[in-house]
């Protein structure tokens, strides 16, 4: 039986996804998936791959958060100071 980081790196091996859509494959809340995917980013780091991160995006104006390095979803934007913003989504390359 493999472990949740181990699980998680399955998942972004092939595709990439939210952490909503990791939430839902493994039956874990989206806040336990928030807590190990810095670990696993460390994990790949050492087998020389990376964790890539699509960065969040308002849907009201198209601000893209380009240098954001939190994996959680932002609450605002801050041009606009919409609360409408895409989940970032993650592959491992």
């Amino acid at each position: 039986m493999s472990t949740i980081r181990q699980q998680i790196i399955e998942r972004l091996e092939g595709s990439t996804m939210t952490t909503r859509d990791l939430s839902r494959e493994l039956r874990l809340s989206e806040a336990e998936i928030l807590r190990h995917l810095p670990h696993v980013a460390r994990t790949v780091v050492a087998a020389r791959r990376r964790l890539i991160m699509e960065p969040p995006v308002c849907l009201s104006c198209g601000f893209r958060f380009k240098k954001r390095e939190r994996v959680n979803s932002p609450s605002r934007c801050p041009l606009c100071k919409g609360e409408h913003i895409s989940e970032p989504s993650f592959s491992i390359q």
